[in-house]
């Protein structure tokens, strides 16, 4: 596998995919801790903490209850979605190999994703879109599988 179409991703709440999505991002970050003392003749830094954040978005399903509702009762509530899995590959195929980001809950139980702004538009040429943007919190892991 080397490069990843991006028709086969896909956000799933559990086992419901996410109607209609089709852009997503995942940023994971590093901030930078500086760490030059006075007469240093060049700037130092070690690594600081670690952070992840996102967007997902497409066109408005104001049907999809389990996946585009779930995330508006998300950012309405304030409260985390954990079983949140981003996929860049998915698939259901025995033997095929899936990539996703996903808050790690194994490291960290609280992990999940917090949604900051829902975003709903429309034009008269176009359909109606929603896009969500989300914070991570705690940690986020990547995981690469193949299907048994």
């Amino acid at each position: 596998m080397s490069t990843i179409s991006g028709r086969f991703a896909r956000v799933v709440i559990g086992s419901n995919i996410v109607a209609e999505m089709g852009n997503m991002n995942i940023n994971r970050s590093t901030d930078e801790v500086d760490t030059t003392s006075f007469g240093d003749g060049w700037g130092k830094s070690d690594v600081g903490m670690k952070k992840w954040s996102g967007a997902v978005s497409g066109s408005l399903d104001a049907e999809d209850a389990n996946g585009q509702q779930v995330l508006e009762d998300a950012w309405d509530s304030g409260e985390l979605v954990q079983d949140i899995r981003f996929y860049m590959k998915y698939s259901t195929t025995v033997g095929d190999k899936v990539v996703y980001y996903a808050p790690d809950t194994e490291s960290d139980a609280d992990a999940g994703v917090r949604i900051l702004t829902q975003e709903v538009a429309t034009d008269k040429s176009g359909v109606a879109s929603v896009s969500f943007n989300f914070s991570g919190s705690g940690p986020c892991k990547k995981i690469v599988e193949t299907l048994t």
